[in-house]
């Protein structure tokens, strides 16, 4: 291969590692319920006519050292002491930790509402008065979330806060606003979402909880794969069976007229209870901006909880985020352990999505395992697995920072997790459909087939004999993972854009092959007509970049194109990117937009549209 060599450019060679299956499963079982079935000749995630998916997988770091961080030492313990009323026991001598000058100390309590403010209610809160209670005492739940305010006071009555701390539970609703639905076709779900979670970072950084999956015979289904860039629409395509398209002309700036097209409407207007949690807000989650809820969007909802505050802590490594005296994570499984044990014996739909333990490399998830574990184990013995779905999925992988400079990334970005737990009841009751969902373990599947899945259990619960007429408006072509899916399915056929597209095997070149940087220039250029387009905030413009580092190149080809993969960074700032680049002859054009791999560093807080700041590098003009 001819070479050329760019002395202004510096360049780096990290090659492609391509891991056999069993080096992430570390199972040999050839039961066909089990994900780790795979075909001994091929080695690939999917190896079907219309789509191959190689295993190429990053190597996770699992030498980190232990998280030595915490959320401090809990005084104050409230627990269920049924539907209705919690019990508060207040440990003294922890108490003693916190107090400062005396030992004179009393507590209350008071619950957290959303603001009446008009305008503010979806980012202030308010409290109500607070009671003085004793240890050992009961009270009745008024709200879901509870603070409790401990003082210490002296002889003359001075006080001062010395502990403050959270709670969450579900406070059911009364009987009358909750039709009992229990019979033997209705089916719950239970969704558990975790931020920038791959397959592959689940299997190495969570062997507890895989272990539990494997164990306990959950589908996981190796094939699942994203359909756009971030958060937002992956979820709202499992969310509503709609693409970003559509939902940006529908919902943005109105998201409360959505909520009807989102699936726990549906659920909701059959009489089932519904809740959404997530954590970690100081984080753009997934309804912000345009797109938040300015009304609950379910009969429990957790973000006025987590408005009270979060802190994140940080130590070499590791972080922690919390909310008061317990971890965030903690708090949302906590809170959807106790959700789906209150409703047992009602129908109940709940959403929970976890930042906290996994939004990015610096967030270890190897930390939230054994409490993943705990969880799962608790929902066992709630007994609600006998008629409740519960769906463990991810929205995509990890998408910049340091694991994103390696080959392997290229697919480990593109396929989020998605495991299922199927209830034992649906097993004997709707088989052939079971048997359907474990063949399509090893077959291409995207958030759409997951939303259709979810309008499949509502038919199936209701006795909806035409729920396929219901399924994605935006993906024809897709169905429900109760559905086989077809062997010839291609990324075209379910709504993924080339760009993102992994059913291909990416092969390496040198960092300085001529064809492959001309692909590399071409980006480049690509980007410095972004910059020079990018408005700008007064006093301010965006330094012109140029090319610093080229990190991989790779290509890969079908029928009619040849397609390179390049990676490189640009000075100054350092800014990493990756692209696509469709060449036919000398005919070179960009597919899908270009990525930055890196986390955001505030370069580009000058500019004025917040999708321009991820390429400007904001500079002063001089006497402004």
């Amino acid at each position: 291969m001819r070479q050329t060599t760019h002395s202004s450019i510096r360049v780096t060679n990290i090659p492609m590692k391509h891991i056999p299956l069993n080096e992430i499963y570390d199972y040999n079982s050839e039961d066909e319920r089990s994900f780790e079935y795979e075909d001994r000749q091929n080695r690939f995630m999917v190896d079907t006519p219309g789509c191959q998916i190689p295993i190429a997988m990053i190597r996770y770091d699992k030498n980190l050292p232990k998280n030595e961080l915490s959320c401090g030492k809990r005084a104050v313990f409230v627990k269920k002491h049924d539907d209705h009323h919690v019990r508060i026991r207040i440990k003294a001598k922890t108490m003693k930790l916190y107090l400062k000058k005396t030992a004179k100390f009393y507590c209350c309590y008071r619950f957290i509402k959303r603001s009446t403010r008009k305008g503010h209610e979806h980012t202030d809160i308010q409290y109500t008065h607070c009671q003085v209670i004793q240890d050992g005492e009961t009270f009745k739940l008024i709200t879901d979330f509870i603070n409790v305010l401990c003082y210490e006071y002296d002889s003359k009555n001075t006080t001062i806060v010395v502990y403050s701390d959270v709670y969450a539970f579900a406070k059911k609703m009364d009987t009358q606003e909750v039709k009992n639905t229990r019979d033997k076709t209705k089916y719950n779900v239970l969704m558990i979402g975790m931020d920038s979670m791959s397959l592959s970072r689940v299997s190495q950084t969570m062997p507890r909880t895989v272990g539990f999956f494997k164990d306990n015979f959950w589908l996981g289904f190796r094939g699942y794969h994203k359909v756009e860039d971030n958060t937002f629409p992956n979820v709202m395509a499992a969310y509503t069976g709609k693409n970003y398209s559509t939902i940006s002309k529908m919902c943005s700036e109105k998201m409360d007229d959505c909520n009807d097209l989102i699936i726990w409407s549906r659920f909701k207007k059959s009489g089932y209870v519904t809740a959404y949690g997530e954590d970690c807000l100081y984080l753009p989650d997934t309804f912000k901006r345009n797109y938040a809820f300015r009304q609950p969007p379910t009969d429990h909802y957790l973000r006025t909880f987590f408005l009270h505050g979060e802190i994140v802590y940080y130590k070499r490594n590791a972080s922690v985020v919390c909310t008061e005296y317990a971890p965030s994570g903690k708090h949302l499984l906590d809170f959807a352990v106790d959700f789906a044990s209150t409703y047992r014996r009602s129908s109940f739909f709940g959403v929970f999505w976890m930042n906290s333990y996994s939004h990015d490399s610096k967030h270890n998830s190897q930390n939230a395992d054994r409490m993943f574990e705990n969880f799962f184990n608790q929902l066992t013995y709630t007994g609600v697995l006998e008629n409740t779905f519960i769906i463990f999925f991810s929205d995509h992988g990890i998408r910049f920072g340091k694991y994103r400079l390696q080959g392997e990334s290229y697919y480990e970005e593109r396929m989020p997790a998605l495991f299922m737990w199927v209830p034992t009841r649906f097993k004997g009751q709707q088989l052939e459909l079971y048997r359907s969902s474990v063949m399509n373990q090893f077959k291409l599947l995207t958030p759409f087939d997951l939303y259709n899945t979810l309008v499949a259990i509502h038919g199936i619960s209701n006795s909806i004999q035409n729920y396929t007429e219901e399924f994605s408006e935006d993906c024809q072509k897709c169905g429900s993972i109760f559905d086989i899916v077809s062997v010839n399915r291609t990324c075209d056929d379910v709504g993924i854009h080339m760009k993102w597209c992994s059913c291909h095997r990416l092969y390496p070149l040198e960092v300085h092959d001529t064809e492959g940087i001309k692909s590399v220039l071409y980006v480049v250029s690509h980007i410095k007509s972004m910059v020079q387009n990018t408005k700008t905030k007064p006093c301010w413009y965006c330094h012109n970049l140029s090319l610093k580092t080229i990190v991989r190149i790779h290509f890969y080809y079908n029928r009619l194109n040849l397609y390179y993969v390049v990676a490189f960074s640009m000075h100054p700032g350092g800014i990493h990117f990756e692209a696509t680049v469709s060449r036919k002859g000398t005919t070179m054009e960009l597919v899908g937009p270009v990525s930055v791999i890196e986390a955001y560093k505030g370069n580009g807080d000058c500019t004025l549209n917040v999708n321009d700041r991820y390429h400007c590098v904001c500079t002063k003009k001089n006497k402004c």
